[in-house]
Parts: C-alpha cells; structure tokens; sequence
C-alpha cells in the first residue's frame, strides 16, 4: 500500500485522499481548507475559490498516484484506518446531518462539494422549489451548492438539467442576496458559452446588472471589486457572441483594472484575489486568441504560468499557444512540464507533447510519449491510431503487431458502445473540459 507521501502528487494533493493538511498548491487546496476551517470554527466564509473540480479531478488523482485504498464515494466508506482527525470529523457531521441547522449544513456540503463528492451532495440536498428558495437565504444558499454541483456533473451526466436549478434560484431567490446574483451571472455565461442564446444572455445581462446596484451600498470596498471583476468577465460573453470586438476589450479591460484594484487584508482575500486575476488573464489570453493576436496571448498566458506554477491548465494553455505560432520545441518541453503536475491533464499532456515531438521528426520520442498517455488513459483511440501510424516508421515490430491488435480492439469496443466524443481527438483543450469550470461563487 503506497503512502501519501510517495509521490510530490499525492502530497500535495493530500486533503482530497483524508483532508490532511494544507500543503500550499493551487486555489482549490485552499479552498478545501477554508470550507474546513468555516465548518469547524463555526464562522462565515464571505470569499470563495471561483474554479469548480469535478469527479474526473478525484478520479484521475487516484489512478495516477495508484492510491486506490481512497477510492470511495462517500466519505463514510473510507475505512477507519485511513481517516485523519478531519475527516473523522466530516464524517460526524455527515453522520447526523439532518439535525443540523440549515447554515451548518450549507458548510458541510461546501466541504463536500470541493473534496469532488458532488453526487453526495445532490443527495443530501434536495431540489428545492422557487417558493422554498424564496422563503430563505441559507436555503438559498444551499440550492446553489447543489447547482453548482449539477453544473460540473453535466459532463458526466451529459444533460443541462442544471440550467433549470440555477435559474430557479436566478429568479427566486431574495433580492439583493449574493447567491441571486451569483446565479444570474452564471446564466449570463451558460447561456452565452454553451448555447449560444444572445436573448438569454441578454435578459439575465439586464437583470444581474441591476441587481448589483441594488447590492452595491452593503458591500465594502474588496467584495465590490472583486464582484465587478467577476461581472465583467461574465457579461462580456455577450460583445463576444455579437462579434463587438471593442466592446469585449472595452469590458476585459475593467475586469482586469479591478482584479488588480483588490486589496487584501489576509489569507482568504489573498488567495481569493490570486485565483481571480489568474482567471482574468486566462480569459484575456482568449480573447487575445479571438482577435488573432498570438504574441499577447503568449504574453498573457506565460503571466498565468508564473502566478501559478502548479497548476498544468495554465502549461496546457502556453504550450497551445506556442503550437499555434510553431513553436514546436518549446511547447514540446512546456507539455512535459504539465505531466509532472499531475492531474487533470496529464495524458492529455502526453499526448500533446507527442503530436509536438512526432511534427519536429523526433519519432522515437514521440513514441515514448504517446505509451505515457496510454499508461494513464488505456482506451484512448486517438492515441493508439497515432501510434499505429508512427510504429512502422520507428522499425518496431513488436509495436507494430500491439499498437495495430490494441486499435482493433478498441474500435471493436467502440461500435458496441454507446457513441461518445473520444478523448484528444483535436489539438485543443477540451478534453480538460470536464475537469474544471468556472464557478460565480
């Protein structure tokens, strides 16, 4: 049985095996330790981490670090033995969780939902009519926990259900509430990224816009900047669907001036303002992609790698840009610095620096990469049909009679299955698509 301090990944991942401590990483660890610190001091937690984990994180982290003695699906099935003094108390909680009052029960499943336990939560919390949404903030609350635990799902359960309970909550929720307003913005992006619908992006546009200026006497100085950073790299999805591409400058830019214009008073508001400008600049070196300026978006998103380091998103993203302009050497190195990050990219890591090492003659490389991707993700097709086509060339026999039995079989899998969207099958990022969103918290 391998131990949690085998592997940097498993360390530093830790809290997501027994909610040991914090051992510094990304926003999300932070996260995990601020949901914990709110439900066992029993104080609010006026700030979140904005960037939503989904199962795949949780899964992929075991696979990867072989810790497969912490592959449950509900934290009361951890056995005795594994479970620190934190998790011990998670589990008390959940064990006598329909006594608790409604506040505790909101920390709880905000613990819950950042451990990647987000179908426990849609358990323990119902789907709530518009007329109980209505009659309480925390409940309120707790119906945004449980969509938000539905949105990042969706890709699991490959529905939008989840559209439904936000907007419930869009609509019904107390005026002038954070969660009211969390909700319609979320709308504004769903409805402009996902679907498409200008109207709807539109209306809720309108909607949260006034809202806000109803909201803004009650907050102080951080919470009104930092809601307008977020408001603004919502709503300016809706210039991006009409094609004003000054109007999308125009409001990345406030997003932008007040993600920087943040002033920080301790630990939460830091990391809270950290992970805000991270994804500010993100979706800047996007939009520097849409105007086809790939020297800014560069620019941009080598800011990102360098604010945060540990995170592989940010190293997927520099080495497509870099693909992008032909830069195939440095995005070559710039993936393979993503693998030793570990989840939830690193097979998709693997496979790129493949694609990067196969165009630049380097096949023997190439080859090695594309078996690390295959070593985490055994049922990637796309990955075997490169191998198959690269085997020949590499004067590999053996390779060639595995690699073309390996394809055989998985397209004699795949007609048998249900049709699915195979994984790396374009030179993107959307494979990570299920692995982590945005969140308006």
């Amino acid at each position: 049985m391998l131990a949690l301090n085998s592997s940097p990944i498993a360390w530093l991942n830790r809290q997501y095996f027994d909610l040991g401590p914090l051992n510094g990483g990304r926003p999300h660890h932070y996260g995990i330790e601020f949901s914990y610190r709110s439900l066992v001091n029993n104080t609010p937690l006026p700030y979140s981490v904005q960037v939503n984990i989904s199962p795949f994180f949780r899964e992929s982290l075991i696979k990867e670090t072989g810790m497969l003695q912490y592959q449950v699906d509900h934290p009361l099935k951890l056995v005795k033995e594994l479970r620190t003094e934190r998790w011990e108390n998670l589990c008390e909680y959940l064990s006598n969780y329909q006594e608790l009052p409604n506040l505790t029960k909101l920390r709880v499943m905000n613990l819950l939902r950042s451990l990647c336990f987000h179908r426990i939560v849609k358990e323990y919390i119902p789907e709530m009519a518009g007329s109980v949404i209505a009659s309480n903030v925390e409940l309120a609350a707790l119906a945004w926990c449980r969509a938000l635990s539905s949105l990042i799902s969706h890709f699991d359960d490959r529905t939008f259900d989840y559209i439904k309970e936000i907007e419930a909550i869009a609509t019904h929720a107390p005026s002038g509430s954070r969660v009211k307003i969390n909700a319609a913005l979320q709308l504004v992006v769903e409805y402009a990224k996902t679907f498409g619908d200008l109207a709807a992006a539109e209306f809720w546009c309108e909607a949260v816009t006034k809202e806000i200026q109803d909201l803004k006497p009650s907050l102080n100085d951080f919470e009104y900047n930092l809601l307008m950073s977020i408001y603004y790299r919502s709503v300016s999805f809706v210039p991006f669907l009409r094609r004003d591409k000054q109007k999308v400058v125009e409001e990345m830019d406030l997003c932008e001036s007040y993600a920087r214009s943040l002033t920080c008073e301790n630990e939460v508001q830091q990391v809270v303002a950290r992970e805000n400008l991270s994804l500010c600049i993100e979706s800047r070196s996007k939009e520097a992609i849409w105007l086809n300026n790939l020297d800014l978006a560069e620019e941009r998103v080598r800011l990102i790698v360098q604010m945060e380091p540990l995170e592989p998103r940010y190293h997927l993203e520099l080495a497509e840009v870099l693909t992008k302009q032909s830069k195939l050497e440095e995005a070559a190195k710039v993936y393979r610095s993503a693998t030793r990050l570990g989840p939830p990219g690193t097979p998709v890591a693997w496979f790129m620096a493949g694609q990067c090492h196969e165009k630049i003659g380097e096949l023997g490389v190439a080859s090695d990469c594309y078996l690390a991707s295959l070593q985490i993700e055994p049922e990637a097709i796309s990955v075997v049909k490169l191998l198959s086509n690269l085997a020949p060339r590499l004067g590999n026999p053996a390779l060639v009679n595995w690699s073309n039995l390996r394809l055989a079989e998985l397209q004699q899998q795949q007609q048998l299955q249900p049709k699915t969207t195979p994984r790396y099958q374009s030179e993107s990022l959307s494979a990570l698509k299920q692995s982590a969103d945005k969140a308006l918290v």
